[in-house]
């Protein structure tokens, strides 16, 4: 028990630490430093701690972010953009989204380097450091669990969030995500979907992300209708449509961890 006990925490403490630290750039804001440099330092302080502590405590190579495996990053770049895209136009199509406007704002680069920075900081910790630290101890859907619920948790503390906004997430992106690392057991597949959806929402549509306010966009909509299938103030995010298409990829993720074996069972006591 011990030596399964004590990794764990090991795990749990990396995972706070490191969160604080990828967290830490933000603070610079108030020194009114870029954006593009605080969300670039959220990334790589966040990758650079993991790799660390794998490398010092765990004593091996990082093979979650190895390099060789990088090209899951624009597959799940893709993914994450189709999910978005296709939950913008089953609005529409139902009459809930209504295109208004197009232009294309200056901030590109700036919306990269954000939409990255925060796919990396939040899969790195929650998907590389709390996850995999519950599944070697307690099985893989006890990890998932746990790690979708704290996920659900920490957005829940955004503006204009709710119960119902933070369980949501919990469905429709801790679950997802999670999956999607254990079907590849790569980080770069999580945090390709992560970027491609945070990009999508943010740039290209402009609608509000996790109760944060829209900023200029490619496309400028109005979403109309209840908050069930709009989100209300905290976003999309927390609409049903984007739940019912969360748990189809999940299930797809799911599948894929089955067919390879990656699914770790719940540990004997």
């Amino acid at each position: 028990m011990r030596s399964r006990l004590f990794p764990l925490l090991c795990g749990l403490v990396a995972f706070v630490i490191i969160w604080a630290l990828g967290f830490a750039p933000q603070f610079l804001l108030y020194a009114h430093v870029s954006w593009i440099v605080v969300f670039f330092l959220e990334g790589a302080v966040t990758a650079a701690g993991f790799i660390a502590y794998v490398r010092l405590i765990e004593k091996r190579y990082p093979r979650e972010l190895s390099a060789w495996r990088w090209g899951f990053l624009p597959l799940g770049t893709l993914i994450g953009s189709g999910f978005f895209a296709l939950l913008i136009g089953m609005l529409a199509v139902s009459g809930h989204y209504r295109f208004e406007s197009f232009e294309l704002p200056s901030r590109f680069f700036s919306a990269i380097v954000f939409a990255l920075g925060t796919a990396i900081w939040e899969e790195v910790t929650f998907r590389g450091l709390l996850f995999r630290s519950i599944e070697r101890t307690s099985g893989t859907w006890v990890g998932v669990a746990v790690s979708a619920l704290v996920f659900g948790a920490v957005h829940g503390l955004n503006p204009n969030a709710s119960l119902l906004a933070s369980a949501a997430i919990v469905v429709e992106s801790g679950l997802m995500l999670a999956f999607a690392y254990v079907a590849t057991r790569t980080l770069w597949l999580p945090i390709g979907v992560h970027f491609g959806w945070n990009f999508t929402e943010d740039y290209l549509f402009g609608v509000r992300m996790s109760g944060h306010a829209a900023r200029p966009s490619v496309f400028t909509g109005s979403l109309l209708g209840a908050p069930t299938f709009t989100g209300g103030e905290y976003g999309v995010e927390a609409a049903l449509p984007s739940v019912i298409l969360g748990c189809i990829v999940s299930a797809i993720f799911i599948y894929l961890a089955y067919r390879r074996r990656e699914l770790v069972p719940v540990r004997g006591a």
